[in-house]
């Protein structure tokens, strides 16, 4: 019960981070966001897991296991899916990354054996049906003139996400130091970026960390707390029950831009329809 409340947390709280990141996503890149928000992140975690974690058993195989998920996630998974925020803006970009519970529950048919059953293909049906809706809205909405390759943003970064949640929950299972365990993931998220700083030209010249830190440095604190939820949830709960509670993240964006960002976001009817029925299906999938 604890593992399920603390995944429901951490969705609220992201949630409202990316909102957050979502009322000033127009005046940056998502590589600042991206940038910003880790950095921020790791200087909330790190103090935390210098005090309280046990050194003294640190597993190595474990260590490099949060390593290559953090360089997926929140690395490479923040870069496709602030971009997708920038195109197509919070809900619907929410609603479209939210599939990942498929990814997870597809890898492990490949990789663990793992059947899925009846009501795991209906989710699956759902999720399809609710992209489908959200298309629909976007004829009439602000992302009316989104291209195919903004879609592919969260896609992607729903596919890292997938495959990240397996590496985390493997590491907690060989190591279970979910502390640690994000402040090295949000350590190696930097290994993208920097490579995108060095062999991109346009990249650096865009840099702007001081005039961007005063906008998302607190989303990037959420962020922060959200990931410390997440990984003690999955260090007490499994994958199965974990990250389909995650998945209804784009519940609390949608009532949060709706709340904060009228403005800028439209909630139709058919957003909130399409969420609601890609996160039945996404429960369903990894039930």
């Amino acid at each position: 019960m604890i593992g399920i409340t603390l995944a429901l947390l951490s969705a609220a709280v992201s949630g409202i981070a990316i909102v957050l990141v979502g009322r000033h996503s127009k005046e940056t890149n998502a590589l600042n966001v991206s940038m910003l928000i880790s950095f921020t992140g790791l200087m909330v975690v790190l103090p935390f897991a210098v005090m309280f974690s046990d050194f003294s058993a640190i597993n190595l195989e474990g260590i490099l296991l949060f390593a290559a998920g953090g360089i997926l996630t929140p690395g490479l998974v923040r870069l496709f899916y602030y971009s997708g925020l920038k195109k197509l803006g919070p809900s619907v970009n929410s609603s479209v990354f939210s599939v990942y519970p498929i990814y997870s529950s597809l890898f492990a048919i490949f990789f663990l054996g793992e059947l899925l059953t009846l009501g795991n293909w209906i989710g699956v049906a759902a999720i399809a049906l609710g992209v489908v809706l959200v298309e629909m809205s976007c004829r009439d909405n602000t992302c009316a003139k989104s291209v195919i390759k903004d879609w592919g943003l969260p896609i992607i970064g729903g596919l890292t996400f997938g495959v990240s949640a397996i590496l985390r929950k493997e590491a907690l299972n060989i190591f279970n130091a979910p502390l640690l365990g994000v402040a090295v993931a949000y350590c190696f998220a930097f290994i993208p970026y920097f490579a995108i700083l060095i062999f991109h030209k346009k990249a650096r010249n865009n840099f702007s960390p001081r005039r961007d830190l005063r906008l998302f440095w607190l989303a990037g604190v959420g962020q922060a707390i959200s990931w410390i939820l997440s990984f003690y949830a999955l260090s007490l709960d499994a994958v199965a029950i974990v990250v389909p509670l995650l998945s209804i993240e784009p519940l609390f964006v949608a009532l949060f831009a709706f709340l904060f960002l009228r403005g800028q976001e439209r909630l139709s009817s058919k957003v909130v329809a399409s969420i609601i029925v890609t996160v039945l299906g996404a429960v369903l999938v990894v039930t």
